[in-house]
């Protein structure tokens, strides 16, 4: 039995397919603020798998949101045998 992921968006992604999970800064989707000058850009965990697909796994608006969401899903993996890990939404505990 492998380990499995569930996104924000319900997908399941095998872990053993994985061979990157990590943080990138969506400029594509950012929120644009003209009045204050400020641009928010979406924060994604993406997942690369064998085949270098490029899989959304999570967004978040805030890097430390996004940040602890990835420092969970390595924290899982490390001490998981067989199981499955549920990405939180923004905010969630």
């Amino acid at each position: 039995m492998s380990k499995t992921i569930v996104t924000q968006f319900g997908d399941l992604l095998n872990y053993d397919n994985l061979v990157r999970i990590g943080i990138i800064t969506n400029w594509e989707d950012a929120e644009i603020d003209v009045e204050k000058g400020i641009i928010k850009p979406d924060l994604e965990i993406i997942g690369t798998d064998t085949a270098g697909n490029k899989i959304p796994m999570a967004v978040y608006e805030k890097t430390d949101e996004a940040e602890a969401a990835l420092k969970a899903i390595h924290d899982w993996l490390a001490k998981e045998a067989y199981s499955v890990y549920e990405i939180k939404s923004g905010g969630d505990e």
